[in-house]
């Protein structure tokens, strides 16, 4: 179980730095929504295992920085949103 859990971890990270990375990128914010989600979907998965079986003890894990990580599109697009408002 733990091996999986750390592709899942691995995965999460993963897709939450090209999530960040295609914010970056003009109209990249179109490819890091979908990827973005997909990341939330791996860190959830993540965090929900390892604290059904109480694999890591640490308070920060490959789950919690794949989440913060794969928000950042979702982010971006609210200041998005909150800067235009504001005009």
């Amino acid at each position: 179980m733990e091996k999986k859990l750390k592709i899942v971890g691995i995965a999460s990270i993963a897709l939450g730095i090209l999530a960040a990375l295609l914010c970056i990128v003009p109209y990249g914010i179109f490819f890091s929504l979908p990827i973005g989600f997909l990341g939330m979907m791996a860190s959830t998965i993540y965090v929900y295992f390892d604290t059904k079986y109480e694999i890591n003890t640490k308070k920060i894990t490959a789950g919690i920085i794949g989440i913060i990580l794969s928000s950042i599109p979702i982010l971006v697009v609210l200041a998005i949103i909150i800067m235009s408002r504001f005009k």
